[in-house]
C-alpha cells in the first residue's frame, strides 16, 4: 500500500484537486449531528485477556488417546512425544484437568488472570507429511469431529462446558484456506500462473464469480495442473465436497520469495490443498462447517488461520453466515480475528477495511513492542503503530481493538523475541525487560494474548517446532536443558507446578489492575510523550471522566519526565510507583519512572466539563498511502472525540470514523472522490460532557463550487 510520496500525492491531486471552505453548503441538521458523533459501544474484544494454548503440548490426561488409535508404528499414529515435530499425547482431557483443579485444571488458566482460552484446530488432522504430524492442527482432514490424539467430541464438550462454568470463553482456531495434502498435481509441485479455463476450454477470472453464487464448469484436463488423487485417498476428507478436486486452485505450491497477488491467494501454502474459496460450494461449505461447530458447542469466537492467502471477497461472505449462526446460538457477540503474517500496519489495512475481517491479530503492535521493550527501538516505533490505528477506524465509531502480543507458536517465544532485539540480553536483564513488555501488552490498547509456556519463561531457540514446548515432563532431551527467564531449566519437571514464576506474578498483578480500572482496556488512548526510552500515555474513561497516565521507560536509568494532562489530580499512584503526587492548577504532572519499569497514575479528580470547541476539517492526499486523509484540529487540550462525516451532493450525511485521540483523522478511499464526484466533509467534536460542536463544511472533488 505504501507508495513514494510525490507519486502519491500527483495522482491523489486528480481526484482531490483541492478544498474549499465556505458558509454555502448546510452543515448536517441538529437532529442528525447528535447521531453523527454518538459514543458506539466499546469493544468486547478489548475486555478479553487470551491464553494462546497448543492442546497437543498442554497437559496429557488420557495416555491412551496418544496414538490416536492409528496403529504402533510412528509412520502411522504420528507420535513420538521425544520428537519436537510429532505429537506428545497432550488432548482435552488433559487441558480441562478436573476444570477446578488450580494446578492442572482450567481453573489455573483463570486465576493466571485469563478471560478467554484459545486452542489450536482440534479437527482430524493428517498424521504427517513428510518428516512432521499434524499435531498443531493446521493439516484438517475430517473438519466435522476432534482429532482422536486429543479425545473425543464430549471432552472437547466438556473443556467448553468447564471453561464456560469458570467465566472462560473459548476461541477455536480454524483453517479456511487449505486442508492437508491429499491432492497431487500433474508435472511438479511448481506454481504455474496459466490461466483458469471453464469446461469448454474459455479462460475465465474467478474473481468475478466469487460472491455471486455461479460459477463456470471445470474438468481435471482445463485446471493450470492437472490434480489426481493417489489410490485408498479419494475418501479422506470430510465433509465429502472436500474429496472434489476441482474444489481446490490446482496451481502448486506458493513460492514466498516471488509471489504476486494471484500467487499469495491461489497457491498451496508449503504443500497443502488451497481451497478454491471463490466457488459457491466451497464458501458455503465452509461456513456450514464452522456453523456447525459454533451451534455444538456454544464457541465464543473464531482465529483464523492464513488469511492472507483467501480471495479478496471470501470473508465478506463467510464472516456474516458464522456470525449468524452464532447469533442463533445465544452468542451474540461473537469475536472473529484474522492471521495475516505482516509487521507493516497499512499491509493490514485492507483487511479489515474492505475484505470484511472484523480485526487481525497485530504484527506490527508486536515488532514495535518487542523492539521498544528490548531497548533496540526508541518509543516513537510504539506511537507510530498506536496512530496508525486511525487507518482501521470505520463507520461503526468503534476503536480498533486488535488481539496484541509479544509471541506466538511461529515467530517464537515473547522472551526470545524481546532477546533478540536486545543483541541477545540474558538473565536478570532479559527478566526485566520480559516485565516490561507484559507491562506495555496489557497496559495499552488491545486485547492482550499470552502464548502457552510463556508466563513460565519458557524461552526456546526459533520459532515453528522450537517454539512449541511441553507444559508436561517433557521427553524432548533439549527442551529440559534449555534456560528459563526467571527460573532454572525445566529438567524433569512439570512447568505446570511452577508457582513462583515472577513472569506469572507480573500477569496476574497486570490482570487484577485492568480489571479495577477497564479504561486500560476500553478507554481512550493520548499520546503525551514519546522520545527516546520514555513513552506516557493518558488512557481515558470518559463516562467517569478519569484519567490514567499510563509511563513507560525502557532506559537503563530513571527518566523524570513532565507531562500535560486532562484531570488536574491528586495523582496516587496504582502500579510501579508508591509517591502521591499533589494537584496542580497548570494540569501538569512530573513523574519519576524507574528504569525499566512502568507506573501508572489514577488522578481522584475527575476531568472537568467543557464544552465542545468547533474542529476545523481539512482534506488531502495521506503521505503514506493511497487514501484520502480527513484531518481535524481542535483548539482545546481537553479530551474530545472527533466523527467525521461525509454527504454526497442531495444525499444524507453518512458517518466515515469517530476518532478519539489526536492526531484527529479519518481515511477514505480514493474511488470515492473520482470520476469528477465530490463530497462534503464535517468534522464534530464531542466533548465528555456531550456537547458537540461542528467544523464549516468542505467540500472535496473535482466539481467543487
Amino acid at each position: 500500500m505504501r507508495r513514494c510520496a510525490s507519486a502519491l500525492v500527483a495522482a491523489l491531486a486528480l481526484a482531490v484537486p483541492g478544498a474549499t471552505a465556505g458558509t454555502g453548503p448546510a452543515p448536517p441538521p441538529a437532529g442528525t449531528v447528535g447521531a453523527l458523533a454518538a459514543a458506539p459501544p466499546p469493544s468486547s474484544l478489548a475486555s478479553e485477556r487470551i491464553y494462546f494454548v497448543m492442546t497437543d503440548r498442554y497437559a496429557n490426561g488420557d495416555p491412551s488417546n496418544d496414538t490416536g488409535g492409528y496403529g504402533p508404528l510412528r509412520s502411522q499414529n504420528g507420535f513420538d512425544p521425544a520428537s519436537p515435530a510429532y505429537w506428545h499425547g497432550g488432548d482435552f482431557e488433559g487441558l480441562t484437568g478436573g476444570c477446578t483443579d488450580p494446578v492442572h485444571g482450567l481453573e489455573r488458566i483463570r486465576n493466571l488472570g485469563f478471560t478467554a482460552i484459545w486452542v489450536t484446530p482440534p479437527v482430524v488432522n493428517q498424521v504427517s507429511q513428510g518428516d512432521s504430524a499434524g499435531y498443531h492442527g493446521y493439516w484438517g482432514l475430517d473438519f466435522t469431529r476432534v482429532d482422536p490424539h486429543l479425545g473425543t467430541n464430549a471432552d472437547f464438550a466438556a473443556f467448553v462446558d468447564c471453561a464456560h462454568r469458570l467465566g472462560l470463553k473459548v476461541i477455536m482456531d480454524v483453517v479456511v484456506n487449505h486442508t492437508g495434502d491429499v491432492i497431487q498435481l500433474a508435472g511438479g509441485t511448481g506454481y504455474s500462473d496459466l490461466p483458469y479455463r471453464d469446461c469448454r476450454g474459455k479462460v475465465f477470472d474467478p474473481a468475478r464469480y466469487a460472491g455471486t453464487g455461479r460459477f463456470p464448469c471445470l474438468n481435471a484436463a482445463s485446471m493450470p495442473r492437472r490434480p489426481f488423487v493417489l489410490p485408498g485417498l479419494a475418501n479422506a476428507k470430510q465433509p465429502a465436497w472436500l474429496n472434489d478436486p476441482l474444489n481446490y486452485h490446482d496451481r502448486g505450491d506458493v513460492d514466498f520469495g516471488s509471489c504476486s497477488e494471484q500467487c499469495f491467494e491461489q497457491g498451496d501454502v508449503y504443500g497443502l490443498d488451497d481451497l478454491f474459496t471463490e466457488k459457491p460450494v466451497v464458501e458455503r461449505g465452509q461456513a456450514a462447517i464452522y456453523a456447525g461447530w459454533i451451534r455444538t458447542y456454544k464457541l465464543d469466537g473464531f482465529r483464523v488461520d492464513t488469511a492472507r492467502h483467501l480471495d479478496a471477497r471470501f470473508f465478506r461472505q463467510w464472516v456474516p453466515q458464522v456470525t449468524a449462526a452464532a447469533r442463533a446460538a445465544g452468542v451474540p457477540d461473537f469475536q472473529i480475528f484474522g492471521e495475516v503474517f505482516d509487521a507493516n500496519a497499512l499491509d493490514l489495512v485492507p483487511f479489515v477495511r474492505s475484505r470484511g475481517l472484523p480485526t487481525v491479530l497485530d504484527f506490527p503492535f508486536q515488532d514495535a513492542v518487542a523492539g521498544y521493550a528490548a531497548g533496540g527501538s526508541s518509543a516513537l516505533a510504539v506511537r507510530n503503530r498506536l496512530d496508525d490505528d486511525d487507518y482501521f477506524r470505520l463507520p461503526d465509531g468503534r476503536d480498533p481493538a486488535p488481539p496484541t502480543f509479544l509471541g506466538n507458536h511461529d515467530l517464537g517465544r515473547a522472551a526470545l523475541q524481546i532477546s533478540r532485539h536486545g543483541a541477545g540480553l540474558s538473565g536478570e536483564a532479559l527478566l526485566r525487560r520480559v516485565l516490561l513488555g507484559y507491562d506495555l501488552l496489557y497496559l495499552l490498547r488491545g486485547a492482550p494474548v499470552v502464548y502457552y509456556g510463556d508466563e513460565v519463561g519458557m524461552i526456546g531457540t526459533g520459532g515453528d517446532q522450537q517454539a512449541r514446548q511441553d507444559m508436561f515432563p517433557t521427553q524432548v532431551a533439549e527442551w529440559r536443558s534449555q534456560p528459563r527467564v526467571g527460573g532454572s531449566p525445566i529438567g524433569e519437571r512439570s512447568p505446570l507446578e511452577i508457582t513462583d514464576e515472577p513472569i506469572e506474578a507480573r500477569l496476574r498483578e497486570l490482570a487484577a489492575l485492568r480489571d479495577a480500572y477497564p479504561e486500560l482496556a476500553t478507554g481512550w488512548t493520548v499520546v503525551r510523550r514519546a522520545a527516546g526510552k520514555v513513552l506516557v500515555v493518558s488512557r481515558i474513561d470518559p463516562g467517569r471522566r478519569r484519567e490514567l497516565v499510563v509511563a513507560f521507560n525502557a532506559g537503563d536509568a530513571a527518566a523524570e519526565v513532565t507531562i500535560p494532562t486532562a484531570a488536574s489530580g491528586p495523582w496516587q499512584p496504582v502500579f510501579g510507583a508508591t509517591a502521591t503526587v499533589a494537584a496542580s492548577g497548570s494540569r501538569r504532572l512530573a513523574v519519576s519512572i524507574p528504569a525499566t519499569a512502568a507506573a501508572v497514575y489514577v488522578s481522584t479528580t475527575p476531568i472537568a466539563a467543557i464544552r465542545a470547541p468547533a474542529p476545523a476539517v481539512s482534506v488531502g492526499p495521506d503521505d503514506l498511502s493511497s487514501y484520502v486523509r480527513l484531518s481535524a484540529r481542535v483548539a482545546t487540550g481537553a479530551p474530545v472525540s472527533v466523527a467525521f462525516a461525509v454527504q454526497r451532493p442531495g444525499g444524507r450525511w453518512q458517518r466515515v470514523a469517530i476518532d478519539d485521540s489526536p492526531p484527529y483523522r479519518a481515511f477514505l478511499e480514493a474511488g470515492r472522490l473520482a470520476g469528477g464526484r465530490t463530497l462534503r466533509v464535517v468534522a464534530i467534536a464531542r466533548a465528555l460532557d456531550g456537547s458537540t460542536a461542528v467544523s464549516k463544511v468542505v467540500t472535496a472533488g473535482a466539481d467543487r463550487k
